[in-house]
């Protein structure tokens, strides 16, 4: 069944509340703009993959904060990252883990710049992120 613009309003406001003693809207979604994003992804290999994606000819910057979960160890960064269209270069800070549970790297394939995540054991990894893009 297609959901009609009705749905998507009544959906939207559903989500949305607003806190009278602090001024502030309230969300219990998450919300994404052109520029904005969180995402998450579960693996159980040691098998890099790309977390994150974006076209390098709209956005020149990004930051990531990357937090990781395996059973009860944990493993939290902060990335920056640049490219200049063909290369990208990263750094990451703000590291707070009790055992390291993946590398971060990132690279440019087709138009896209890609966040690479090698998870360090098989065991199940959960990897939440939130990005900030900044335009070319």
């Amino acid at each position: 069944m297609a959901k009609t613009n009705s749905f998507k309003i009544a959906e939207l406001i559903r989500g949305i509340t607003f806190d009278i003693n602090n001024d502030v809207l309230v969300t219990t979604k998450h919300i994404n703009s052109k520029s904005k994003k969180v995402g998450d992804a579960t693996k159980t290999s040691t098998t890099q993959f790309a977390l994150d994606t974006f076209a390098h000819a709209s956005y020149r910057a990004a930051r990531y904060i990357v937090a990781m979960k395996e059973g009860t160890n944990f493993h939290s960064t902060e990335v920056m990252l640049v490219h200049d269209g063909s290369v990208v270069t990263l750094t990451a800070y703000g590291t707070l883990k009790d055992t390291t549970l993946a590398t971060i790297d990132a690279d440019i394939s087709g138009s896209n710049v890609r966040l690479l995540v090698t998870p360090a054991s098989a065991n199940s990894t959960v990897i939440k992120f939130d990005r900030t893009l900044v335009d070319a």
